[in-house]
């Protein structure tokens, strides 16, 4: 081999070597450019840890609270009650408006023939209304109201009845009152508010005259005087109507730090409704 040819021999073996080390080169840097890729992942890659919404705080809504409890019927009586409800009617029989409402609302309903004859009424007393979105109590109370009827919940049925045989009909109720306090002040303040806050008729309330204090009643040395409203004589007696309607009683039990209370369907809704809410301002302090 002559000399020309050895050079450009060896100067094209050089070239090839260039050649392979730059493609090695050029390998190497391209494999550490991904493994660094994997190991550094972009930001619209990278896995942004979830933060937990701060929990809004709320206002916790007071159970009401007497016994004995309601049961599961008549819980669902009362949910039902508490639903929207619409209605359409136009001069439909009394019996019919009460069939529609209870299958839209999957409740049992007894409209009681006997007390309507008592009042002159009967089952097809024409019904007019047309209403939407209000609660159910309060359709009831729009179509029953106005002909001198209404209903109560009685042995896990809705009972459609007139007003004064539901104010008959009373029930027994303890109302554990101790969370408001312990003392004879706060046993005759929550009684008075009680009786005076209500629509219905006491045959017994309390009474409370700061300038004499607290004076006895048989309930325990210097603390609770009750007055009967069927006696004008003390001077506190409550008005009653032609008819005479007894009215329901408090008796307070201090040990037990609580109310019994005797009185009919809707007087016992309004003690619920008012120590409901007493309860619910309170928990907004």
């Amino acid at each position: 081999m002559s000399g020309m040819l050895r050079q450009k021999y060896v100067v094209a073996l050089l070239g090839c070597l260039a050649a392979g080390w730059l493609v090695m080169a050029v390998n190497a840097e391209e494999k550490q450019s991904k493994k660094k890729q994997k190991q550094s992942p972009s930001v619209s890659q990278a896995v942004v840890p979830k933060v937990k919404p701060v929990a809004k705080q709320s206002v916790k809504e007071p159970k009401p609270i007497f016994y004995p409890e309601l049961t599961k019927r008549e819980l669902k009586i009362q949910e039902a009650l508490n639903s929207d409800s619409e209605c359409d009617f136009s001069d439909a029989p009394l019996s019919e408006v009460i069939k529609s409402l209870a299958d839209r609302h999957g409740v049992t309903m007894l409209l009681l023939e006997d007390p309507l004859g008592d009042e002159g009424l009967t089952v097809d007393e024409p019904v007019s209304l047309s209403v939407k979105g209000i609660a159910l109590k309060n359709v009831l109370d729009l179509i029953l109201n106005p002909i001198g009827l209404t209903y109560v919940v009685d042995r896990e049925v809705v009972k459609i009845t007139t007003i004064v045989k539901a104010e008959e009909v009373y029930k027994t109720r303890v109302y554990p009152v101790g969370d408001f306090g312990n003392t004879p002040e706060v046993y005759l303040e929550l009684g008075a508010m009680i009786t005076n806050s209500s629509l219905e008729y006491w045959e017994d309330y309390i009474q409370y005259d700061p300038l004499q204090g607290v004076q006895g009643s048989g309930a325990g040395s210097n603390f609770f005087q009750v007055i009967s409203e069927m006696n004008p004589s003390e001077g506190n007696s409550r008005p009653r109507d032609k008819k005479e309607r007894d009215g329901g009683t408090i008796s307070i039990v201090r040990s037990s730090q609580c109310f019994v209370i005797t009185h009919s369907y809707h007087a016992h809704n309004e003690v619920v409704e008012l120590l409901t809410n007493l309860r619910r301002i309170r928990a907004l302090d």
